[in-house]
């Protein structure tokens, strides 16, 4: 998987492969709050969700996984 420099958007080089994931079922694999994922989205720090009709949104299943990778890798690499 490529990223970007700062690493802060790993989904911007991510193309949108996968399942497109309801808002809600992002929600749950998260373990986040609407409100929380929603301010994330505002900041920059979380994928977007697309608008795919008038009155429904969906997330690529890869943006969501190249997050979590993203997410995974600086934990891994934080020293205490």
């Amino acid at each position: 998987m490529k990223t970007n420099p700062a690493n802060q958007k790993p989904w911007i080089d991510c193309p949108p492969s996968g399942r497109l994931l309801r808002p809600q079922e992002v929600f749950d694999r998260m373990g986040l709050s609407k409100s929380l994922v929603y301010a994330m989205i505002a900041e920059g720090t979380f994928p977007p969700f697309l608008k795919v009709s008038a009155r429904a949104a969906a997330m690529p299943e890869a943006w969501l996984e190249s997050f979590v990778e993203s997410r995974a890798e600086h934990a891994l690499t934080q020293t205490n």
